[in-house]
């Protein structure tokens, strides 16, 4: 019986501990790790990632469609106006699994 419990407490404790670094995730702001340098010098890819930047913190800072919700949905939307940004530019995603492997 005890060891049913603390298989129990166990499953528990991974279920709870992976929902909660999962729902990590929507709260990150995106940035330049999220995306492929491509053939750019690293100098226009940092300016095009701080001009991207600036963009999307103009929106949630400034624009009342921005500002409004919770900070799960203000980071939602920093994250889409700066995606919309970096890819407008020519800028690739990286694949999720990169930004979690060392290089």
């Amino acid at each position: 019986m005890k060891n049913k419990k603390n298989a129990l407490a166990a499953t528990m404790l991974i279920v709870v501990g992976c929902s909660s670094i999962a729902g990590c995730d929507s709260l990150v702001r995106e940035n330049s790790d999220n995306f492929e340098i491509g053939n750019v010098s690293p100098d226009r890819f940092e300016t095009d990632d701080q001009a991207c930047r600036a963009t999307a913190n103009d929106y949630v800072d400034s624009d009342l469609r921005g500002m409004s919700g919770t900070v799960y949905q203000i980071n939602r939307s920093f994250n889409a106006v700066y995606s919309r940004c970096m890819t407008s530019r020519g800028y690739r995603s990286r694949p999720y699994i990169k930004n979690l492997l060392p290089y």
